[in-house]
């Protein structure tokens, strides 16, 4: 698959948000855990990184490429993390 407009840190983070939602999709399964709050929260994460962290992922370095990827993939683990504290609140 080949995406010829993206720069290599939204190519490194876009494989980092797949990798990512994928484990924590299996995550929320084998701990019984609702979706909706994981994607939800994954979500706003992300789109928060792209106002304040996005303007300073330039250049196609292998640290800027490694902060992509890492970042990618924490996005959806915000929303896991979320998802496990609604869940300890709920009676």
């Amino acid at each position: 698959m080949k995406f010829p407009h993206l720069t290599p840190v939204a190519k490194a983070q876009l494989w980092g948000l797949l990798v990512g939602t994928a484990l924590a999709v299996l995550a929320c399964e084998r701990w019984e855990l609702g979706y909706r709050i994981m994607l939800i929260v994954g979500a706003l994460a992300w789109v928060l990184s792209e106002r304040f962290l996005a303007p300073r992922l330039t250049g196609s370095g292998w640290r800027t490429i490694a902060a992509g990827v890492a970042s990618g993939i924490a996005f959806p683990w915000i929303g896991v993390v979320a998802a496990v504290l609604l869940n300890a609140l709920r009676p």
